[in-house]
């Protein structure tokens, strides 16, 4: 991994997520790229007057300032590599917009939990993990970073699932010597099909070299199926496969994204396969 992608808000929730994305960017010697985006209201407002536009423009200054300062807050006592900016317009925009030009390994995102929240990304991230091409690892509001000994990759086992797809884990794995524990989750009494047992050896094939394990459970929720298993064996990172046509596609469609994302109480990693 070398170049990691973070978008902040100044929010207790990005600053989290800012100070996971340090840590792991030395674990790595990667280099981080910390933006803020201040929406461009100004742009759909043709009668914007004088006032408005100072406002506008003392917005953008003072958050200039406050990522001076959340920068040193962020890397103190760290050796990081970063470049930081301010932008202006739609956050999801502007972060798939960077995600295109800096090509980053991994975009890195705060997400609070169930409630009422004051962070743009409460109604970003999910946008962003349904139209990136690029993983992104969602932070809990309250998970710290810890090193990652143990990883839960949840998975229907979809034959279009391409070994390539676990690049990204394969090398987190590696650089943590993590324990994978592969989780399916079944519909009672549901026996696993062809396609399900030819999709679990393309997985087990792209494992290899990796200690991991398959655990089978059977629960009417997938996500309680999950969490469950989580909450019986902890881990340090969730790992999810988004690709259409399979449980992850539902996961992260109009129902269940937020459900997902603010349940999870550790790091959830959405891999891409798209």
């Amino acid at each position: 991994m070398k170049n990691i992608l973070v978008p902040i808000d100044f929010s207790t929730t990005s600053h989290n997520a800012g100070k996971y994305a340090a840590s792991m960017a030395e674990i790595f010697n990667a280099k981080v790229t910390f933006f803020n985006v201040v929406p461009d209201t100004l742009i759909i407002d043709e009668e914007a007057d004088e006032e408005r536009i100072a406002m506008h423009q003392e917005k953008i200054s003072g958050n200039k300032n406050l990522m001076a300062k959340e920068i040193k807050r962020l890397t103190k006592n760290k050796k990081v590599l970063l470049e930081s900016y301010v932008y202006e317009g739609s956050p999801c925009n502007v972060i798939l917009n960077m995600a295109k030009e800096n090509n980053p390994d991994i975009i890195i995102m705060g997400m609070k939990g169930k409630g009422q929240s004051n962070s743009v990304f409460g109604s970003t991230v999910t946008s962003v993990v349904r139209k990136s091409s690029i993983p992104v690892l969602i932070i809990p509001e309250m998970a710290d970073y810890l090193p990652i000994d143990t990883i839960t990759l949840a998975t229907d086992f979809d034959t279009d699932t391409y070994a390539a797809c676990y690049a990204l884990l394969m090398k987190i794995a590696k650089k943590y010597n993590s324990f994978i524990q592969v989780l399916n989750v079944q519909k009672k009494e549901k026996q696993m099909n062809d396609s399900e047992f030819i999709g679990k050896m393309d997985t087990q094939y792209s494992l290899a070299g990796l200690k991991h394990s398959f655990n089978i459970v059977e629960d009417t929720s997938v996500i309680e199926g999950i969490n469950k298993f989580i909450e019986e064996k902890p881990c340090d990172m969730l790992a999810m496969m988004a690709h259409k046509h399979s449980f992850t596609e539902r996961l992260f469609g109009k129902v269940y994204t937020k459900e997902m994302s603010y349940a999870t109480v550790v790091p959830l990693l959405v891999l891409q396969n798209k």
